[in-house]
């Protein structure tokens, strides 16, 4: 079994659970969360042991519900993982005439279910769909050196391992679009704008949705929409001066003692030059974030470093100059 080529496509569904099989692997831009790295999914039965008052062991093993789940890590070449995690996209109004298209995206109270279309090209080819996909996490992660990557946990309904779901194409071509970088980007927090002396940021979006059973079948038979959670991220930087150090270490303390109200919070906002028309540019905003610790780390021969934790309420929307239109992209 020689696999050459992998991918994995996501679709939103009309109706949770119904299934639906990607539009064209050749210009489904809109239909893969990036660059993929890796892709892995699991099948899992709940068991349970019988064990009678006669017997020191079990008699027999029970089992009911069988649970999808799975994970995609990717490098970020646009925004399209923030739809299925936050839940909602909108087209700019009136719909624009030509690319570059705006998404924008934002949390909704409802997930968006889709399928996620796993496949592989070789002298054995591989195909598996799961159907009725919310997703649960995801991450973001900016470093030195690296193009910014991303890891999408979704949960499922069901799956498909017949090799039928769907005819896989001979070759997988992917749109050209550039990975993200972090030197493309600025990074403001609050009032303090162009931090240029980040040199390394996270978050991760957490949402408690999840798939349910009744007694009658092993299939998952509803959905539970669940609660965003607070976001959760760190950012780490090196400090050249007093008065930027200064600055920086009171957004932990609120002022310049540690007795001061802490009452601030601020926005994260993270552009790649974003501009309406100027294809391919993206923002994300981080609704205000409280800047829970700093570690501020002084090694000999060495710079001084900074690293803080913080936790924010939301992130309350992504903006995307996209070569493709929403209803082309299915969402």
């Amino acid at each position: 079994m020689v696999f050459s080529q992998h991918e994995a496509f996501i679709k939103k569904e009309s109706t949770w659970g119904t299934g639906v099989d990607p539009t064209s692997t050749t210009t489904a831009l809109a239909e893969v969360l990036g660059a993929t790295t890796n892709i892995d999914y699991r099948i899992e039965n709940t068991v349970g042991a019988v064990n009678p008052a006669s017997s020191a062991y079990p008699t027999e093993i029970s089992y009911h519900e069988a649970k999808v789940s799975g994970s995609i890590d990717f490098m970020f070449i646009n925004a399209m993982p923030f739809v299925p995690m936050l839940g909602t996209v909108t087209a700019a109004e009136p719909v624009e005439g030509q690319a570059p298209y705006t998404w924008t995206i934002t949390p909704s109270a409802t997930p968006a279910p889709f399928t996620t279309t796993i496949i592989a090209n070789g002298t054995n080819d591989k195909c598996r769909q799961i159907s009725g996909c919310l997703a649960q996490s995801l991450s973001f992660s900016m470093k030195l050196g690296e193009p910014i990557t991303g890891k999408l946990d979704f949960v499922g309904k069901g799956i498909d391992i017949k090799e039928d779901a769907y005819t896989l194409p001979t070759t997988i071509t992917l749109d050209d679009a550039k990975v993200w970088n972090p030197k493309d980007t600025t990074i403001s927090i609050g009032a303090v704008s162009n931090c240029a002396y980040i040199t390394s940021l996270d978050f991760t979006i957490s949402r408690t949705a999840d798939v349910g059973f009744n007694l009658t079948a092993r299939e998952a038979s509803h959905q539970f929409a669940g609660k965003f959670e607070a976001i959760s991220g760190s950012f780490s930087a090196w400090i050249a001066d007093s008065a930027t150090a200064n600055e920086i270490e009171q957004l932990v303390l609120g002022g310049t003692s540690i007795n001061e109200t802490l009452t601030q919070t601020n926005d994260i906002v993270i552009d790649a030059g974003y501009t309406d028309t100027k294809a391919d540019t993206w923002k994300i905003t981080i609704d205000d974030a409280l800047i829970q610790s700093v570690d501020a780390t002084f090694p000999l021969d060495t710079k001084h470093e900074y690293k803080f934790n913080f936790s924010a309420v939301k992130v309350s929307e992504v903006l995307w100059e996209s070569p493709v239109t929403v209803a082309a992209g299915a969402w």
